[in-house]
């Protein structure tokens, strides 16, 4: 699923504008009415922070497979030739644990909340050695995001109460040794290999999600639930420390030691993925 940044900035501003709107009509519902039944939530009022475990992925069925590379278009100098060339590999990772905290508020069924995800993973490429054959290399991986999410909860006049929620999220994925610069050889006409460094893909997109929360009091619940994220990742910082926008092409000259394949997307790469969570919170105004 290809999101557009038009989608993207109407959920968000669909957030905001239930975020400052959800808290007056929860209390419109709090105001005393002479001879109608008061409201039952088990929840009316609380704002919280709390902390959790993660299990997180970028799925492997799209870009993030290890399989493609991007290359910067190299500028032709006014001599012949052409200046340094930067190649991206695109690496596929594990699932693997991570953790996260999160702050929110919640009035009668809605709630808002800012989240932060963080795991370590093993990043894997498919490419070629300098003789040609084919070989995987690994590297490390952190994936993190930032997500602000709207829940609506159910059976709110019940200690466990399921939810939904949707909301944005802003992805990191920084990968190690993943970027490769090459300098033109003006003698040979071609571009030979010069250092490799980190790099980072930076994107937003989507959150879908549902669990569950046990309120053991309004101080303190237990929550959990899974997530899918629908996420573009539209910029690539590499080894020359310049933003890039992902732009498939061929190099002009064969590359030493670099035959991955091109990618497939022009101008932004595709990484969903579904995650979950387990955690507790703990409520700081009731």
């Amino acid at each position: 699923m290809r999101l557009n940044q038009i989608a993207f900035l109407a959920t968000l501003l669909s957030i905001l504008c239930f975020g400052a709107t959800f808290k007056a009509w929860a209390d419109d519902d709090e105001i005393e009415t002479y001879g109608l039944p008061e409201s039952h939530d088990f929840i009316q009022h609380r704002s919280y922070i709390g902390f959790f475990g993660t299990s997180a992925d970028i799925d492997s069925n799209n870009d993030f497979n290890g399989s493609g590379a991007f290359i910067t278009a190299p500028v032709s100098l006014t001599g012949g030739g052409f200046t340094s060339e930067e190649l991206d590999f695109i690496p596929s990772i594990n699932r693997n644990f991570g953790f996260g905290g999160m702050a929110g508020h919640r009035e009668g069924p809605w709630a808002i909340e800012l989240s932060y995800w963080y795991s370590n993973h093993t990043g894997s490429i498919n490419t070629f050695d300098a003789l040609g054959n084919p070989t995987t290399v690994t590297t490390s991986a952190v994936y993190s995001t930032i997500n602000l999410d709207l829940k609506r909860y159910f059976f709110t006049t019940l200690p466990i109460q399921p939810f939904i929620d949707l909301g944005v999220n802003f992805a990191f994925l920084s990968s190690q040794n993943t970027s490769e610069l090459f300098a033109y050889d003006s003698v040979n006409q071609q571009f030979e290999y010069q250092s490799s460094g980190s790099q980072t893909d930076t994107g937003y997109g989507l959150n879908l999600g549902i669990g569950a929360e046990l309120y053991l009091g309004d101080g303190f619940s237990l929550v959990g639930g899974a997530i899918q994220r629908f996420t573009t990742f539209q910029q690539i910082n590499g080894a020359s420390k310049v933003n890039l926008t992902p732009d498939p092409g061929d190099l002009p000259e064969p590359v030493s030691g670099a035959t991955a394949t091109s990618g497939t997307n022009q101008g932004s790469l595709e990484g969903n993925g579904l995650n979950f969570y387990l955690g507790m919170t703990v409520g700081i105004d009731q």
